[in-house]
């Protein structure tokens, strides 16, 4: 009898184990659903990943780079050095749909960190 509860309290620990990394690893956000539903992302932190297709920076004040996965391509927004063309990246940050550029209001992703993808691919 205490074997079998002992196996129990092991199983119900591993497979809270397995949840918990499960739901608290981040999931990346695919870039349709984004520019297809923005309100639905706005003002929560979300991952996106994919290649990065330009990058532009105008001085210190300005810099942008585009974000490209296998749905669609985003702006992301920076402060921090800008990442190389071409390179996979994985950017967590936030939608602001109401980014202004001259009189021209865009939907952009500000970053808050942006790393190389794993290889793991």
């Amino acid at each position: 009898m205490a074997k079998k509860i002992i196996v129990a309290i092991l199983v119900v620990i591993v497979l809270a184990g397995v949840a918990w990394y499960y739901f608290g690893r981040s999931r990346h956000v695919r870039i349709e659903n984004i520019l297809s539903n923005p309100k639905a992302y706005e003002g929560k932190v979300i991952t996106i990943e994919g290649e990065v297709t330009d990058r532009t920076a105008f001085f210190v004040v300005l810099k942008f780079f585009k974000v490209k996965d296998k749905t669609g391509e985003i702006i992301v927004v920076t402060k921090k050095p800008l990442p190389e063309l071409k390179s996979d990246v994985v950017v967590k940050g936030k939608i602001d749909e109401t980014f202004p550029v001259g009189d021209q209001k865009l939907l952009v992703f500000i970053e808050e960190s942006v790393e190389p993808e794993s290889s793991s691919k």
